[in-house]
């Protein structure tokens, strides 16, 4: 396969919509799909079994259009109000009449969850009892991956599981690339080719709109947005940080607005995109080149995260950020060589954030990220550059970008299990989770 082929599959396949946090949205996703094979919509009970990282990206955040966090109205919001064929916008189309039905089933004792006993990084269980009978639907591997489908017994989908912590084939492939190739591509690219990166400018765009305006999450943007961080005269950090965090706020917050994703992540593809958009419209440049930096920085960030689990103790806006540094080089006329010193500033800077799990708190993780991007860059503009000899910066971007992932993975193994000791102990002490090996 050629770079130009990779390149444009990647894109089209993880940088995609997704209305709400994909962890509670891959259960809903389950729970819509369980009923399609049900005769009888009329719900006995629900049982939801998740791996402990898609646990700890439930528990706190909101579920889109319904106002409240968790496993069970999650599921609840799938199996009342969720479009089967709709992908991560399964519960996009949630109407005020749906919302007590949803909240009614989710507190009605009948929605029962827990954790699995798996190893995996994303799996999900749903199963759905009616008056006709049940079903249950697995995923593993990524958001909407249905591998498995059971119905009173019988198996009617039955494909291999995904193997625990295995990395996709497109991940693998991305492996073999390196930054100056994902340059080259990009600002060569036939522009036809690429339009539909529009939408990421758009949707996202339009979260960050939504965060500024209205009371979402913490409020972190509009905290962070006195009125001249808004004004076009106003220093690009300021409007970095205001513009970035309001769209995870509104996304974290509960908005029913879709964000373009990034290897299944929301703010990702939030921290991605909204950096570019605020250069491009603050240095008022044309399509082409906005086009080609958001190419830049979504492609740089599917590569870094090529490195790492699809959920893990690593928080990835990080990455998605490197992806930003790269995108905003472009745009401010820093060349590859300024990308690549933006990069490895990053790396010598804040190169990893613990994920404690999705939440309102995301905001300030996204805010962190694009300040270090924002930095890095300023910095490289001016031939300023960490040194090889500290830390995880490599002479070599590319050996940079793979220290990262190294110390996503190996690094950090044992996060995980004890962030969510933390979080489940705050509602039923005693509960121990060990590390997984």
């Amino acid at each position: 396969m050629s770079d130009a082929d990779l390149f444009l599959h990647c894109l089209r396949a993880e940088v995609a919509p997704a209305t709400g946090c994909t962890e509670p949205i891959a259960i809903a996703y389950a729970a819509a799909n369980a009923l399609t094979y049900l005769e009888d919509d009329t719900i006995e009970a629900i049982t939801v079994r998740v791996s402990p990282n898609v646990m700890k990206n439930t528990m706190a955040v909101m579920v889109p259009g319904v106002g409240e966090p968790g496993l069970a109205v999650a599921a609840a919001a799938g199996a009342v109000a969720g479009d089967p064929d709709a992908g991560l916008d399964v519960i996009a189309a949630i109407t005020m009449a749906q919302v007590a039905a949803i909240k009614q089933l989710a507190h009605s004792g009948r929605v029962h969850t827990s954790m699995a006993a798996v190893a995996d990084d994303l799996y999900v269980a749903v199963k759905v009892t009616t008056r006709a009978g049940w079903a249950q639907v697995e995923i593993a591997g990524s958001h909407t991956n249905i591998y498995r489908v059971e119905k009173n017994g019988t198996r009617l989908i039955d494909q291999p599981k995904p193997a625990a912590h295995a990395r996709s084939a497109q991940k693998a492939a991305l492996q073999q690339v390196s930054l100056q190739r994902i340059w080259d591509f990009a600002t060569t690219v036939p522009l036809a080719k690429i339009t539909f990166m529009q939408a990421a400018d758009k949707l996202n765009w339009a979260l960050a709109e939504a965060g500024l305006t209205q009371a979402y999450g913490l409020g972190v943007g509009r905290a962070y947005s006195p009125k001249h961080a808004l004004d076009a005269e106003a220093d690009l950090a300021a409007q970095i940080q205001a513009y970035t965090t309001a769209a995870s706020d509104a996304r974290m917050g509960g908005a029913a607005l879709p964000a373009m994703s990034n290897s299944g992540s929301g703010n990702q593809g939030i921290t991605a995109t909204i950096p570019i958009s605020v250069i491009a419209r603050a240095q008022n440049v044309d399509q082409e080149h906005l086009l080609r930096a958001l190419t830049l920085s979504h492609l740089t960030a599917l590569y870094a995260h090529a490195y790492l689990p699809v959920l893990g103790p690593f928080c990835a806006t990080d990455t998605a950020a490197m992806g930003a540094a790269v995108g905003s080089s472009y745009l401010l006329a820093l060349g590859y060589a300024g990308a690549c010193k933006a990069v490895r500033n990053m790396a010598g800077d804040a190169p990893g954030m613990v994920c404690d799990g999705a939440g309102a708190s995301c905001a300030l993780k996204v805010g962190t990220a694009v300040n270090s991007m924002y930095r890095a860059v300023q910095l490289a503009a001016q031939d300023i550059v960490v040194p090889a000899t500290n830390g995880l910066v490599c002479a070599d971007v590319d050996e940079t970008i793979r220290g990262i992932g190294h110390l996503g993975t190996v690094g950090m193994q044992g996060v995980d299990a004890a962030v969510l000791n933390v979080m489940l102990n705050k509602q039923a002490p005693r509960i121990t989770i060990k590390p997984r090996s």
